[in-house]
């Protein structure tokens, strides 16, 4: 990281520290000691801790983005799953949650325009779950009990609440049983689990 410029290396070290910390659990001297830099360095970069917030939404949101974009439609919906879940497997045990999720706890202390970020970043990822549990649904025998962008709605916040309480409870079960229920959601009817084992690294696009 050192080879990197520092305003790149003042944000990897933001997006490391927010999954980890939160908003209010780093100050701009805290990044300063891990850069190496004068906190009025930071300032030069990042005028406000509000400035640096927002861009660091900005790169997850991309990452995610890209991520989301590198899974190919054409595979099999279960397959297109795996590699959804990914990241949420990596990212489960480790001290690290969802960047966004995390923001989201501390919505009332963050300007407007985190809120609509935070909120895009959300809508995008249960927009994507839709797609897959609509091209899901037509392999199946009986629909679901509620309409797939509801459904999105409903696994999403499960998985992100698995990443929390990973933390919590110190072990993955409730991550990997909002897991089970989108393979199972996106299993074509009568058919047998395929794949419910995590993608390996080298597999799948991490998003840390």
């Amino acid at each position: 990281m050192k080879t990197q410029p520092v305003r790149e290396q003042l944000l990897e070290h933001t997006l490391v520290l927010i999954r980890r910390r939160g908003f209010n659990g780093f100050s701009y001297r805290d990044l300063a000691e891990l850069v190496g830099v004068k906190t009025s360095s930071i300032h030069y970069y990042f005028p406000t801790k509000e400035d640096l917030v927002l861009e660091a939404v900005k790169e997850y949101s991309n990452r995610m983005g890209e991520h989301l974009r590198a899974i190919d439609t054409t595979l099999p919906v279960e397959e297109q799953a795996a590699k959804f879940l990914a990241p949420f497997r990596q990212s489960c045990g480790s001290d690290l949650i969802c960047l966004c999720a995390m923001l989201s706890t501390e919505v009332l202390c963050l300007p407007e325009s985190v809120h609509k970020m935070l909120q895009g970043f959300y809508e995008r990822s249960e927009k994507w779950l839709a797609a897959l549990l609509e091209r899901a649904q037509s392999t199946r025998a009986k629909q679901y009990p509620v309409p797939p962008h509801q459904l999105a709605q409903v696994v999403y916040g499960a998985l992100q609440n698995g990443l929390i309480a990973a933390r919590l409870f110190g072990n993955t079960e409730r991550l990997e049983a909002a897991a089970d229920t989108l393979m199972g959601a996106v299993r074509p009817y009568g058919s047998t689990a395929s794949d419910s084992q995590p993608e390996t690294e080298a597999q799948s696009h991490s998003v840390s």
